[in-house]
C-alpha cells in the first residue's frame, strides 16, 4: 500500500530546508513534501478573508497537478505561517528611517507605519479564518505559526537578512540531521512553544504582544496527526 502524503504549505525555500529530511525521518510511515507559496499567502494582494480558502486550494491544486499526486493520496496539509507582530495594537507600530522592517519585542518599526497597520489588519483576520478551518477541499488541515518568524523560532533572531536565511536554515538542517528526537525536544521546548492545545494556542498569539515574541504551535503537529491516525 502506497503511503499517504503530508503536504506542507510554506512561504519559502528555507523551510523546506529546514524541515525536509528530519519531517521525512520523523514521519517515516508517510511522504513528505512541500508546496511553496514564494511570499505570504495571507499578506498577498487580492486575498481576502473572503477567498482564502480558495486561494489556499489554489495552492494545493498547484501542487498536485505538477507532482502527479491525487487529492486522494494527501493524508494531512500543514500550513506554516509567521506570524510578524499580526495582533499587535497599533501604538507598537512606530516609524524609523531605515528602508527594513524591524521587530523588537515590543514593537514594529517601520518607514510606512500606515503600511503596516493595514498589512496587519489583513493578516490577522486571515490567520483567524484559517486557523478556524479543519479541512480545505475534504482534506484535513491545521496551520501552525512561527512568531513571529520561522528565524525567530528557530534561531533566536527576528531580524535576520535575506541573504543570511539559507546559510541558517542548512545549519539547522545540519544540526537535527538524523537526529530526530533531539528536534521533537527543541520544537516543544518551554522557551516558547506554547501550552494548551490547538484553540488555546491561537487565543493566546492574539494577546498583547505574543504575536512579536518567540512562541510556536509548531509542537502540536505531532499530537494532532496523530489524533488523526
Amino acid at each position: 500500500m502506497a503511503k499517504k502524503l503530508i503536504l506542507f504549505l510554506v512561504e519559502g525555500i528555507t523551510e523546506k530546508e529546514s524541515f525536509g529530511l528530519v519531517f521525512s525521518e520523523i514521519f517515516k510511515d508517510k511522504e513528505i513534501e512541500f508546496e511553496i507559496s514564494h511570499g505570504d499567502i495571507t499578506t498577498r494582494n487580492g486575498v481576502n478573508t473572503r477567498n482564502i480558502i480558495g486561494k489556499v486550494n489554489g495552492e494545493i491544486t498547484s501542487f498536485l497537478a505538477k507532482e502527479h499526486y491525487k487529492k486522494s493520496d494527501i493524508f494531512k496539509i500543514v500550513h506554516l505561517v509567521d506570524t510578524d507582530g499580526a495582533y499587535v495594537d497599533n501604538s507598537m507600530i512606530e516609524k524609523h528611517d531605515e528602508d527594513n522592517l524591524y521587530y523588537s519585542n515590543q514593537k514594529i518599526f517601520a518607514s510606512y507605519p500606515e503600511k503596516i497597520t493595514e498589512r496587519n489588519e489583513k493578516k490577522s483576520r486571515i490567520m483567524n479564518r484559517l486557523s478556524r478551518t479543519p479541512s480545505i477541499n475534504n482534506i484535513p488541515y491545521n496551520i501552525y505559526y512561527l512568531s513571529c518568524n520561522l528565524e525567530h523560532v528557530l534561531h533566536n533572531e527576528a531580524n535576520v537578512k535575506d541573504n543570511l536565511k539559507m546559510e541558517l536554515a542548512e545549519k539547522f538542517n545540519d544540526r537535527f540531521y538524523e537526529k530526530a528526537n533531539e528536534f521533537i525536544d527543541f520544537i516543544s521546548s518551554e522557551e516558547f512553544a506554547v501550552s494548551g492545545d490547538y484553540v488555546d494556542t491561537w487565543e493566546f498569539i492574539k494577546q498583547g504582544n505574543n504575536s512579536l515574541n518567540r512562541y510556536s504551535n509548531f509542537h502540536l503537529i505531532f499530537k494532532n496527526l496523530n489524533d488523526h491516525n
